[in-house]
């Protein structure tokens, strides 16, 4: 069932980028035809970050000891692993895709369930991916720029790749014997953890510039266009990036 929504997402997808790619807008730099609507959901995020996000990651990172959240955040990335697995196998990426496999079976064992990152002390580091750049890999087009409620920065081609992650994500079986509210706890104690951690950046982008989604949507589209999916070496940062 999760591969029959999985194909029809892919295929909604792909109709949406060429039926907005055959009115010519792709020509123009950046794509944000729906900047109007974009705006609005910035201005919405902005006020989420400002009084609930900011306010609460600053207190998990300044109380919670280290000793708690790097656990947590261990745990919540080990069960990304099977995710990456599945896209890197898609990519035709098989190294990656090994290095994926070693990684999630070194820190359920030796980590703990992945409390402790066994295998990044063992020099065996994440490679992030998603079905945003799986799609990418098949020469999908990015399609317009959009920013989502809640999750941010993205893309059409990126947020198809969101709900695919989510669809044909193979850690849910996992978690599924997992009380959901403590699943609902990481899940949260993750986003408090990645804003705490990068706040500088964040904040300068959100409350220190002339036009912050402007600034936020240049960020992001600079990350895309950088980042080569066949480029083992490269090395990007994106503060909006949930892996």
């Amino acid at each position: 069932m999760r591969l029959i929504l999985c194909i029809i997402v892919f295929l909604a997808g792909m109709l949406l980028n060429s039926a907005i790619f055959a009115q010519g807008f792709f020509d123009q730099e950046p794509y944000d035809p729906i900047e109007n609507i974009n705006r609005k959901t910035h201005e919405f995020n902005k006020g989420l970050d400002r009084y609930a996000i900011r306010p609460s990651s600053n207190v998990y990172g300044t109380y919670v000891p280290k000793l708690i959240r790097i656990p947590i955040s261990n745990f919540r990335g080990n069960l990304n692993e099977p995710k990456r697995f599945i896209n890197h196998v898609f990519q035709r990426d098989f190294s990656s895709a090994g290095t994926d496999l070693s990684r999630f079976i070194i820190n359920s064992t030796l980590g703990i369930g992945g409390l402790i990152d066994v295998a990044s002390m063992w020099d065996i580091y994440p490679r992030s991916t998603g079905f945003d750049e799986t799609f990418r890999s098949f020469n999908i087009p990015q399609g317009a720029y959009v920013e989502l409620p809640l999750f941010g920065p993205n893309s059409a081609r990126g947020s198809f790749g969101l709900i695919t992650d989510y669809v044909l994500n193979p850690a849910k079986p996992i978690t599924a014997g997992i009380d959901g509210v403590f699943m609902l706890g990481v899940e949260v104690a993750n986003v408090f953890q990645r804003r705490y951690e990068f706040a500088p950046m964040i904040d300068a982008t959100l409350y220190s510039s002339a036009d912050s989604y402007s600034a936020a949507r240049n960020i992001f589209l600079q990350t895309k266009n950088e980042f080569d999916i066949d480029n083992d070496e490269a090395d990007v940062f994106d503060p909006y990036n949930d892996d």
